[in-house]
Parts: C-alpha cells; sequence; structure tokens
C-alpha cells in the first residue's frame, strides 16, 4: 500500500464544477472592468478586476480534483503498471501550493505542460507531498510513508522509462539523484532546470560533484536581454532548460530557446518540446514539435 486513506481511494469529484465557475468568473470580472471603462475612466471597474483572483483560484482547485480523480483511478499509471511512465522527482518547494504561485502559474502548471510534452514516453508520476488533500495539477502523484518512500522510488525507477529530477536541494533528492545514477543508464535520466536560483543551482551542482563525481554543467544568470525579451524570466535565477547524459556520465545542457512572445502567462510547453529534443532522440522515442495549445 502507498498509504491512501479509504476516503482517498474513493473516486472525488472531477472537478468540472468548480473549472466552469472559475471560468465564468473570470469572465464576468473582464466583462465588469470593460464595462465600467477602466479604472481611469470608473475606479469602481476594480472590482471588475478583483474577480479574476478567486475565478483563478477555483479553476487552480477544479484541476486539483480532476488531477486527483485521474491519479486514483484504475487506468491510471499509478496503479496500471502495464502503462509506461516517466518518474518525476522534485523538492516538494517547487510545487505551487501559496496562493500566489497559483495565480501566477497560468492556466496549465509548468509540471502539466512537461506532462504533455514527454507523454510519448509514458505518464508522468511522482510521490505526492505528505498531509496534502489534493494534488498539484501534473503528474499522477502516488503516495507513501516517510518508511515506504524510498523502496516506492526505487521500484518506479526501475520501470520507468524516463526519470526527471528538478533541480533543488534536499538530502532526500540526492539520495533520489545517486540512486538514479546507480541504477540507470544514462540517457534515461534528465535533470530539469527551472525556476531555480543561481545559488540554490551552484548548491545542487557541488553536492552532486561531491557526492556522485558527476559534473554538471556551470550555468550562468539570466542575460538582462533574455530578461528585457521576455519578462518571465528572473535575472535571479539559472538559464531554464534540460541536462541530459552522455554514456560516460558526461552532462549536456539544453536551454530553453528564448520566447518573445507568449500565448498566456505560464506559456512554456513549445519551449519544452524543442528543448527536449536530444533526448527524445538518445532514446529512439519519435518526436514532434509541441503545438502550444491541445
Amino acid at each position: 500500500m502507498t498509504g491512501e486513506t479509504k476516503a482517498e481511494l474513493a473516486t472525488p469529484s472531477s472537478g468540472s464544477a468548480l473549472k466552469w465557475t472559475g471560468v465564468a468568473v473570470i469572465i464576468a470580472g473582464g466583462l465588469v472592468y470593460v464595462a465600467l471603462g477602466g479604472v481611469d475612466e470608473n475606479p469602481v471597474a476594480l472590482l471588475g478586476a478583483l474577480l479574476l483572483v478567486p475565478g483563478a483560484l477555483l479553476y487552480f482547485r477544479g484541476r486539483q480534483y480532476a488531477a486527483k480523480a485521474r491519479a486514483v483511478s484504475p487506468a491510471s499509471p499509478v496503479h496500471d503498471y502495464s502503462k509506461s511512465e516517466v518518474l518525476y522527482l522534485r523538492s516538494f518547494r517547487a510545487d505551487v501550493s501559496t496562493t500566489g504561485k497559483i495565480l501566477f502559474a497560468g492556466f496549465t502548471t509548468d509540471e502539466e505542460q512537461l506532462a504533455d510534452v514527454l507523454r510519448p514516453f509514458g505518464e508522468l508520476i511522482a510521490i505526492g507531498r505528505p498531509g496534502e488533500a489534493l494534488p498539484v495539477p501534473g503528474a499522477a502523484r502516488m503516495y507513501a510513508t516517510d518508511s515506504e518512500w524510498r523502496d516506492l522510488v526505487l521500484q518506479r525507477m526501475r520501470s520507468a522509462t524516463l526519470v526527471v529530477i528538478r533541480a533543488g536541494t534536499g538530502a532526500g533528492l540526492l539520495w533520489e539523484f545517486g540512486q538514479a545514477a546507480s541504477t540507470l543508464r544514462p540517457e534515461r535520466v534528465v535533470v530539469f532546470v527551472f525556476n531555480v536560483s543561481k545559488a540554490e543551482y551552484d548548491v545542487f551542482a557541488g553536492q552532486i560533484r561531491e557526492t556522485l563525481g558527476i559534473a554538471l554543467p556551470a550555468i550562468g544568470s539570466n542575460s538582462l536581454m533574455r530578461t528585457i525579451i521576455d519578462l518571465k524570466e528572473n535575472p535571479l535565477n539559472v538559464t531554464p532548460g534540460f541536462i541530459c547524459f552522455s554514456d560516460d556520465w558526461s552532462a549536456q545542457f539544453l536551454p530553453l530557446p528564448k520566447t518573445v512572445v507568449r500565448l498566456g502567462y505560464n506559456d512554456y510547453k513549445k519551449s519544452f518540446s524543442l528543448a527536449l529534443r536530444p533526448v527524445f532522440e538518445r532514446n529512439g522515442v519519435a518526436w514532434q514539435p509541441a503545438k502550444r495549445f491541445g
């Protein structure tokens, strides 16, 4: 067992009602704002803009319920071992959990977009945060106790077609990287470098070098030009992208292409797809450029 209670095993709501309610509130807020002529003409129009916040939160909560429904379904890769899967390992701090992160996540989280891009390898699965009532939309969550999670990670790691490790810090993440390096072929391991500060990445790379003897690439902070072209990028963070490995564990950094125009705040799907092309080719998986929608 992976620690689910009877209540968790019951079929949860699909979240459709909450999602549609959230969309309706967002549309209503936009209409109120336009109808009142904007805050320059009518300060009351601010109420319309403020409606966007509860609308976004309702929409996100509906997606969380949908994610839980998928995870507990018998057809979920968490329960159906006949399906190919991609194991996603990260620090829980990377999860979209606070109100601020939810509002800045857009209509699809980066995890949802990563799951879409990697679907030719299999369904994205991950260990869920202990005690969470609803998962982050994206990878199908499985749960384990403190005494079980290492065995669960090793079990799913061996069966996964690909293991994606999100750069971060923490003893658990370092242990997971060590297990991947000792049990898997290098081409089956990918490091996801995303929304991580220069200081945190340098600590992560230093730990991997000192503990495992694997040298990760030195990655610089986002350039001033990149932050001007793409306002989503934080100049304190390292350039986002992926790290893949050759047969001798030598590492190659695959930066995300620069994006001049975003269709939505969190528009990364196409960039993920383009950057990951060498990973697809090295593993013999057919690659096609992902579209921003669909």
